[in-house]
């Protein structure tokens, strides 16, 4: 309970401060109602912190040095402050700050007004998640394993408009982005266009089925763009890291599949990237796909909805137990005769055990293997990764 008076305060300070600076007025007869409309507004605040700390343990291919001996690491994953507003009538809104994660630094995640009026779609403006994926776009905290399968061809978040509905059965979601600067794109861009949709035939409160389908058309005007990953652990090197390619326009394209009963869930992805560049010379297309299998050893099952997959709540006191197995290839299908790199290829199999002592607190640990080829260093690695994650 202290913890979550903490937070409260953490949240009206930073609330203060945001509407105080004009980032939303609120507008009444006189100053002693608008004190009382901002005091309400407070008190309506959801706000919740989100902790990962990780120890991972890898050599191989994960390693600077490419020695046998295994290297050891600690860090603070993530930390992030979340505050959702309901605001007025279908309006509400959320603020999301990434706190010291790697360079003792602050990034705001999310930021952005939802409006909900409308019965044939919700609308959202702000900084928010492109739609793109269904690995990618389930909370991290809400994923079997420590760090995601796609990585490599992930969107991540960007400034922009959406249109979106969902319910039991289907969901879509369409939007247009600013493309911003990130570890891949090297600069500001210019537009983006994403979309995703999904059907599910069969949903109730263990049992579902899911298809999905997304696109996105990204136009980077000669911006350069890479490909890298660090191949599932994240305090390794990226042992993939492409020549930086000035790009005219990117293509992505998905196809997810999930089916749960009970404790037994199924997971499966395709994803496909094809680089156009400006140099004809420069093209490059890749593709990843992998399957997973979850299963809980306790009375427990993976909670799906609208879409996505969502926050695991122990049945017991004694909390849940859950083993995972995860295989998954990422390979470069055509590449460039300018691009100096050759044909590469990442296949990994990543077997997790997952304990919920609660809904807030989870312990995970994952063991990875990685075999790689088309790259000049080692050719195999192996990973063990040890996460706390904390929510309060």
């Amino acid at each position: 309970m202290a913890n979550r008076h903490i937070t409260s305060k953490v949240a009206v300070s930073i609330l203060a401060i945001f509407y105080s600076t004009g980032a939303m007025s609120l507008e009444t007869d006189n100053k002693t109602a608008d004190l009382d409309s901002l005091t309400r507004l407070l008190q309506n605040v959801d706000a919740s912190v989100k902790i990962n700390l990780d120890a991972n343990r890898f050599k191989g291919i994960y390693a600077d040095d490419q020695q046998d001996d295994y290297q050891y690491d600690s860090q603070l994953r993530r930390a992030r402050l979340t505050l959702k507003l309901p605001i007025f009538n279908s309006w509400s809104s959320k603020l999301q700050v990434a706190i010291n994660e790697g360079d003792d630094t602050y990034e705001i995640k999310d930021l952005y007004l939802r409006y909900k009026g409308f019965d044939v779609a919700d609308i959202k403006i702000g900084k928010f998640k492109e739609p793109f994926g269904l690995e990618n776009i389930t909370s991290s905290a809400n994923n079997p394993f420590t760090e995601r399968a796609m990585s490599i061809f992930a969107i991540g978040r960007n400034k922009g408009i959406s249109f979106s509905n969902a319910n039991s059965q289907y969901s879509w979601n369409i939007g247009a982005y600013d493309i911003q600067q990130n570890g891949k794109v090297k600069a500001d861009a210019d537009k983006a266009y994403t979309a995703r949709a999904t059907f599910s035939p069969t949903n109730t409160a263990s049992n579902y089925s899911h298809m999905g389908l997304s696109y996105s058309k990204r136009d980077l005007q000669g911006v350069e763009y890479e490909i890298k990953t660090n191949g599932g652990v994240d305090s390794a090197i990226n042992f993939i890291d492409t020549k930086n390619i000035a790009t005219e326009t990117i293509d992505k394209s998905g196809l997810e599949l999930a089916w749960g009963r009970g404790p037994l869930s199924l997971q499966a992805e395709y994803q496909q990237l094809q680089i156009n560049a400006i140099d004809a010379l420069e093209d490059a297309t890749y593709k990843g796909y992998y399957g997973q299998i979850s299963y809980f050893l306790t009375a427990d099952h993976r909670p799906y909805k609208k879409g996505k997959l969502s926050k695991v709540t122990p049945s017991s006191k004694k909390g849940a137990w859950e083993l995972c197995l995860r295989k998954g290839i990422v390979q470069s299908v055509e590449i460039g005769v300018e691009n100096n790199n050759n044909h590469i290829e990442v296949a990994s199999t990543v077997l997790g055990l997952n304990y919920y002592h609660t809904s807030k607190i989870q312990l995970m640990l994952n063991a990875i293997d990685t075999d790689v080829s088309g790259i000049n260093t080692a050719d195999a690695g192996s990973a063990l990764s040890l996460r706390l994650q904390i929510r309060i």
